[in-house]
């Protein structure tokens, strides 16, 4: 998993005390920062305002509001006279998801709507990552407490402290040690600009092929909820649909189905487990077809289910493992290998936010190392790794198109999912 990317509506609380006058006279101040360079250098990801609002200062709502009686929903423009009657209107709206002036036709993003005009003060910068520790600690800590006063509610309550407590703790405590201080104004407002027109960028990429795979993935848990339905076990007993065709290691030494290392990554075992599982995939499936080829994505998710199944069978205890953590521990990875070799052209923020990742996802294992296969993350991360290393040479930052080698691997990798999914619904009805 990793942590998510800043979504495009603000609190009027994000503008802070007095607002910028950049926007008096003609000039956008943020026009020279943009890296025209990079794929995400290109000021028409910004919305264009709609001819009505051209010309007038104004604003794009993002929720539902009311102002001076009047309704205005998520998604309309709100348009005023002047500077000042906007400055007024921004103190009003709670979610804005965007700002226009009369001197430019796109919408302005709420973060480049206040360039910095100072450096920071690292007194201040800490008082608030300490804030941020303090809440998402006492947060963790209750989240922890509950869980293990109620053990049938622990793997929820491991899952909310991963999602809510581990992340903000785990990115201030790594703030804590940043000297943004020792930044310009001008780096820092390049910085600005980069994260944010990145952001942009991979917001805008195309994710249909990653909605099918999760998609698939969910009707693969509803099958097995079906079936385990039509099949009840009693007891404490491990349900049907994983003993017939996820990873059980007696049926793979015994029986020689060797076939399950492929088919245990397509299943899941709670309707947490594929929630959680399904919005890691989507947000470290994005970013990898983004920067390299949704190609790679086929390779390397199959490649460390197969790594991270082989781990835990060789390594693991459990008498049964299922679940696709390991193809996304792959990603993680692979992602790290890829940052790595880019890391002059991406936003430095990406590379923190997955180290951020694996830090949490360590503390997650062993908080739930009762029910969490560690050795299949740990098979499935080295396998991105190593497989990351593999294509180095290869991997070119939004290549205009994926090599012939790579692109036979990705089909030969569909394929084999493919079969998985067809083997399944064999071992359930066939």
């Amino acid at each position: 998993m990793v942590a998510p990317m800043a979504g495009d509506s603000h609190s009027s609380a994000d503008f802070g005390g007095e607002l910028s006058n950049e926007w008096i006279g003609k000039r956008v101040w943020f026009l020279e920062q943009i890296p025209n360079s990079l794929p995400w250098g290109d000021d028409s990801l910004l919305e264009e305002v709609p001819e009505s609002a051209r010309g007038c200062f104004g604003l794009k709502v993002g929720e539902y509001t009311t102002i001076d009686d009047q309704r205005y929903q998520p998604g309309n423009f709100i348009t005023v006279d002047d500077y000042g009657s906007l400055v007024n209107l921004l103190s009003r709206v709670k979610k804005v998801s965007g700002i226009f002036v009369p001197q430019y036709d796109r919408l302005i993003p709420t973060s480049l709507w206040r360039p910095h005009h100072q450096t920071i003060d690292l007194s201040v910068y800490r008082q608030g990552v300490r804030n941020r520790f303090v809440r998402s600690l006492m947060l963790t800590v209750g989240l922890l407490t509950f869980g293990f006063l109620k053990p049938e509610f622990l793997m929820m309550a491991i899952i909310g402290v991963a999602m809510f407590g581990l992340f903000p703790l785990v990115e201030s405590s790594m703030a804590w040690f940043r000297r943004v201080d020792q930044f310009s104004i001008d780096e820092l407002n390049k910085r600005l600009v980069r994260n944010e027109f990145f952001r942009l960028w991979v917001m805008r990429q195309p994710t249909g092929m990653l909605k099918v795979a999760v998609g698939i993935l969910g009707l693969i848990f509803v099958g097995q909820m079906v079936f385990d339905a039509q099949n009840p076990v009693s007891g404490p007993r491990i349900p049907d649909s994983i003993m017939r065709a996820a990873l059980v290691p007696q049926a793979v030494e015994e029986n020689g189905e060797w076939w399950r290392i492929v088919t245990t990554g397509l299943m899941h075992g709670s309707i947490p487990h594929i929630l959680f599982n399904g919005m890691a995939l989507y947000s470290l499936g994005r970013v990898i077809v983004a920067l390299v080829s949704p190609s790679l994505l086929n390779i390397v998710f199959l490649a460390t289910v197969i790594t991270g199944s082989l781990a835990s069978l060789w390594l693991g205890q459990a008498p049964a493992s299922v679940g696709a953590s390991g193809g996304i521990l792959g990603c993680l990875g692979f992602l790290m290998v890829v940052t790595q070799k880019f890391k002059n052209e991406l936003p430095g923020y990406l590379r923190a936010n997955l180290i951020q990742s694996c830090i949490v996802i360590s503390i997650f294992g062993l908080l739930g190392s009762q029910f969490i296969d560690n050795a299949a993350h740990a098979g499935g991360f080295i396998g991105g790794l190593v497989l990351g290393q593999i294509f180095y040479p290869f991997l070119q930052l939004v290549p205009g198109e994926t090599r012939p080698l790579i692109r036979g691997l990705s089909v030969v990798s569909l394929a084999i999912l493919a079969g998985g999914i067809v083997k399944i619904a064999w071992e359930f009805w066939g």
